[in-house]
């Protein structure tokens, strides 16, 4: 991807506990505890809240900067990209300031119906926006993340800048396998609806044309094959009908082995990535734009 002189790269990281990298913990040298220069956020403090007049950009840190949930300073893919690029500038690469937008919090599908209050990521789901840890915060995700894409979107725009979404990667799915049944039969419906929406708090039509798409191939053994076979369906159909979409697959890299259940991309649990997998994640992301080349 080229950047021009006013381009304003966004990197966008939305989902349930992998799209934070829950369990996980960056190593006390690589937490960014002072603000940096070149790579932007939004914070907690200032955004995490609707009918915001502007979003705030502040210096991006690994701490409180999930519109979601608490769980900070994760081996994420946002937290690893960012001081990467941060990198890249200091070491003389001639690179646009990037921003970052994540909102995730764990265990949430896309399904109309409650599940243990399970699915704030529900596109008709009422807005709600009680903040906290995990297990206690109550946030309406769509109707926030719609709301805050925009505001993000347009605050770049007014301000003489060329908005480019760099990646916009939804990683989450273990909801709809977990609850099945009428959640995995609406899937498709509820991920276009929810889809659409971000695609057009981006300036984009349905199709996402010209936002390079993520989207993660369901590998974990903890839930029933059958139900993993469905919602990767789902997903190779949106890569075929979207513009610009990508599956990650881990089982075609090199981390993917025969290990039982962990298969060497996997925490204890079976279900949360390491943070090799993680770190792949952010790798992906830069090879995507730059090649081997930063």
């Amino acid at each position: 991807m080229k950047f021009e002189k006013n381009s304003a790269p966004i990197l966008i990281v939305l989902g349930q506990s992998n799209a934070h990298a829950h369990g996980t913990r960056l190593p006390d040298d690589e937490i960014i505890h002072t603000p940096l220069k070149n790579v932007h956020g939004l914070s907690r403090e200032y955004n995490q809240a609707y009918g915001l007049d502007d979003v705030t950009w502040s210096g991006f840190t690994t701490g409180g900067m999930n519109l979601g949930e608490t769980q900070d300073d994760t081996c994420a893919l946002a937290n690893i990209f960012a001081k990467k690029w941060q990198d890249a500038i200091d070491g003389g690469a001639g690179l646009p300031d990037l921003y970052v937008i994540q909102i995730s919090i764990g265990a949430q599908g896309v399904a109309q119906f409650e599940s243990h209050n399970a699915n704030m990521w529900c596109p008709f789901r009422e807005p709600k926006l009680k903040p906290g840890v995990l297990g206690e915060c109550d946030i309406s995700l769509y109707p926030l993340t719609v709301e805050i894409l925009s505001l993000a979107y347009m605050n770049l725009m007014t301000s003489g800048k060329k908005p480019q979404v760099i990646g916009l990667h939804w990683n989450q799915w273990e909801t709809e396998c977990y609850t099945g049944s009428k959640a995995l039969n609406d899937a498709k419906a509820n991920y276009e609806n929810l889809f659409w929406g971000l695609f057009t708090a981006l300036g984009s039509d349905k199709t996402g044309k010209n936002i390079p798409f993520y989207l993660y191939r369901a590998l974990s053994e903890n839930f029933d094959a059958g139900r993993l076979e469905r919602i990767n369906g789902v997903f190779d159909d949106f890569a075929k009908n979207l513009a610009n979409c990508r599956i990650i697959d881990l089982k075609e890299t090199e981390l993917y082995t025969d290990e039982e259940k962990l298969h060497g991309i996997f925490l204890p649990d079976g279900i949360h990535y390491s943070p090799e997998a993680h770190r792949y994640f952010a790798e992906r992301q830069w090879a995507d734009l730059f090649g081997d080349k930063e």
